[in-house]
Parts: C-alpha cells; structure tokens; sequence
C-alpha cells in the first residue's frame, strides 16, 4: 500500500504542476482569473484533474457560481491571483484527502477480499471432504489405486474437483502416465493407499496454492476497480455540474422551481442523469408528486432555491451511493468470474491432456518427433488445440519450419523426445497466458457493461 500510495502521490504532484502550467499561458508564474475561466471551460485536461482531485474548492473553479468563493479561499496574500504557493498548498490538501480516501477504500477492499477468501476457503474444504467420500467406495477412510482409477475415469465431480483443486500430484492423479508417480509422493506413509491425513495434507497444499492465486487476482482487480471508479468518478462530477449548469437557463448560480420543473419536463439529458443519479431527493425531482418534499430536502438554507453549494453537497452523496452500488457489482461479478475461469481451467486441462493422448499413438507416455508430426498433419482436434494454446512452441508445433527449433525448447531434458512432465510444463505457460487473456476480456466487458 505504501508504495502503490507513493507512486500515485508522485503522479498526482507531476499531473498538478502540469495542470498550473496549462493554465498559465502567459507564464507569469500567477494564476489571473481570466486564465482560470478560460481553463475551465475549454481545456479537457485541466477539467478531468480539477473535477476529482480531492480540493473542494479547488473542484469549485469548475463551477461558475462558485468560481469567486473558491478563489478567495485559494487567493491567500489576497493579491487577486493564485501563485505557486498557493496553489501547492491547495495540492497538498488535496492530496491529503485522495490519500485517505485511498485508505478507506483499502479498508473497504481488505473486508471485501476477507469475505471472498473465507468462502472460497468453505466451499473449497467442503468440496475435498465430498471428493474424499466420492473416491472412497467401500467407505474403508482410506482411498486405493483401484478406487482412484476408477473415480478419474467416470465421476465427473471427482474430475472437476480434482482438475481446480491447486495441488499437481491431486491433479496428476487424472493423468495414467503420472498416477503411479503422484501417488507415490501423495501416500507419506507408504502403505500402498491414500488415508485421509495424506488427503488433507495434499489438499492444503492445494488450498494454500488457490488462497494464493486469488489474492493476486484480488490484487489485480483492485487496481483495475480503483482506475475504474477514479474515471467514473471524474465523469459523474462533470455531467452533474453540467446538468446544473443546463437547470440554471438564467445563469443566475442558482436552480428555482420554475426552472427545475421546466428541465426535467424537456431535457432529455437532465432527466437520464437524475433517473439513475443515486440520491433519492435529485431522483424525486422527476416525480411530480414527489418534487415539493424533494426541493425541501435539498434547499437546506431554506431559501426557496438549490444552491451550488447544496446541489453539490447532493451530488457528493450521490456518488457515493454510485460508488457503493459499483463495489456491490463487482462483488457479485468477480464470483461469476471466478467461476467462469475455472470451468475454463478444467476445459482447457481436458483438452490439453486429451490432446497429449492423441498425439501418444504408441501409448509409451512421450511423444516422438514422429508422431507429433503425423498428430499436426492430420488430426485436426490436436491442431484445433494447438493453435490456441496460448504457448508459442507448442503453437509452433504446426509450423514445419519452426518444428524442430520448438522441439528442442520444449525437451528439456534433451533426450529427442517430449514427455509427460514437459508437455505439462508448456500447457501450465499456455493456461496462464489464456487466463490473462480471459481476465482482460472480464475486465472489457465489465467497462462496456
């Protein structure tokens, strides 16, 4: 947190400073008036750093009714302009406030990720205990190679469990050539049989390995969602000054009930920004038999007319309403997500063993430079697999002229041939580079959504 807070403190103070020098066309070093309105109104990068940048009334310069009150707060010497030093103490304030709205959201985030790990961790256990039984036909508390071998062939919830669960000897267990080996490594006591204490053991392991998985994907996602809000934020505050801006026909700084009435009767872009705003009074607005009580509500003063001051103080509840509904959003959409990538995993596993065994003729558990190229010149499901594997050697596999130097990358062991663990070492660089691949894909569509 530290250093992700460092560096965004380093950008904020870099796009800040650049921000005054934008504004300051003539480069005297002060910020006129006449320069800031300008700025406001015509240059798109000094609005999208003002409109969120954690300065209330550095925000204000933005709206045109509270131009002068911001400027005599920011103005301290009183000399009718904003000087560098007026304007870095205005910065550090707001960078004061981004940084603990950073580590609020953190603590909002940390919960979250706890809820997630915690039933992830139930459903995960649970489903092990339920594998263990599934496996363990004659009830005896300890799981034979027969049972095994049966369980991998023909139950598809050992399969599926088995396929996610974390650990690669659990998982090798599917695979004929390496059950013999994984089942040497999994059965600590050797006694010819898995007892629950070695199952427990392994699924541990296996357990620590996805905890870690989805912390990093955790991660991930948090920066994405603190870019995401930091974008929506900036542009809910744009369009809400905006739709002020549009209420206020007379320019007056300050929205009656006549012009309220007439707006949310004809504009069609203030109704579409207050039907679905987030506070419940600017809602209200839109509902005639509401609109009283509403107006009430907002116009704290009392003076019969909403105010910059109170619009924004709506607005501000607004978003963060906006804020909670996005986190409530994502939450349910990261366990979709999940979900989706592991039954992604599990096809993608299948195929790719199942791809192994057709190319395996000779069923020695290696695979030949002969049979390889027979597989890539005729069978047409191991070229389907291949070519969208994710990993560029076995991808040029199908390139005649790029076999043998691919061949050679993938033996590791240099003994002319590919065998089990070599082919699983590439599908395991395929698999995470079409997760990648998947998560960017979760991510555009949660944008676009």
């Amino acid at each position: 947190a530290a250093a992700a807070d460092e560096e965004f403190s380093t950008e904020f103070l870099s796009a800040a400073r650049a921000v005054f020098n934008m504004i300051d066309v003539d480069e005297s070093g002060d910020l006129e008036k006449q320069e800031i309105l300008t700025a406001v109104k015509s240059n798109q990068k000094v609005i999208k750093f003002l409109v969120n940048c954690g300065n209330q009334n550095l925000q204000y310069l933005l709206v045109p009714a509270r131009l002068e009150a911001a400027l005599a707060v920011l103005d301290t010497d009183r000399d009718g302009t904003v000087d560098v030093i007026e304007w870095e103490d205005a910065i550090e304030s707001a960078l004061a406030n981004k940084l603990e709205a950073r580590a609020a959201a953190r603590i909002v985030q940390a919960k979250a990720a706890q809820k997630e790990i915690a039933e992830f961790t139930g459903e995960f256990l649970s489903a092990a205990a339920k594998c263990f039984r599934l496996m363990d036909k004659d009830q005896s508390g300890t799981i034979s190679i027969d049972e095994i071998v049966k369980s991998v062939k023909s139950d598809e919830e050992v399969i599926k469990f088995l396929r996610n669960c974390g650990e690669e000897n659990l998982q090798f267990l599917l695979h004929p050539p390496r059950l013999a080996k994984a089942l040497e490594v999994l059965d600590t006591d050797k006694s010819g049989e898995l007892d629950a204490k070695e199952w427990d053991e392994a699924i541990n392991r296996g357990l620590a390995k996805r905890i870690e998985d989805l912390k990093a994907e955790q991660e991930r996602r948090a920066r994405a969602e603190a870019a995401a809000d930091e974008a929506f934020s900036a542009e809910f505050l744009s369009m809400a000054r905006m739709v002020f801006d549009m209420i206020d026909a007379d320019e007056s700084g300050t929205l009656v009930k006549t012009e309220i009435v007439r707006a949310v009767s004809e504009d069609k872009a203030v109704i579409d920004f207050l039907s679905n705003c987030g506070n419940a009074n600017l809602q209200f607005l839109l509902v005639p038999a509401r609109l009283e009580n509403a107006l009430n509500q907002l116009d704290t003063d009392r003076d019969g007319e909403i105010d910059a001051a109170e619009w924004e103080y709506a607005i501000e509840w607004a978003l963060k309403a906006k804020l909670a509904q996005r986190r409530a959003q994502r939450e349910a959409a990261a366990a979709a997500n999940r979900k989706e990538i592991e039954e992604f995993t599990q096809e993608f596993l299948n195929a790719a063993r199942d791809c192994f065994v057709m190319i395996d003729k000779d069923e020695s558990g290696t695979l030949t430079k002969a049979e390889i190229v027979r597989a890539v010149s005729e069978d047409q499901d191991v070229i389907k697999f291949l070519k969208n594997c994710g990993e560029p050697n076995l991808q040029f596999l199908l390139v005649p002229a790029r076999l043998e130097k691919s061949l050679d990358a993938l033996d590791t062991n240099k003994d002319g041939e590919m065998d089990i663990d070599e082919w699983e070492e590439a599908i395991h660089r395929g698999l995470a580079k079409r997760v990648e691949q998947l998560q960017a894909e979760q991510e555009r569509r949660a944008r676009a959504a």
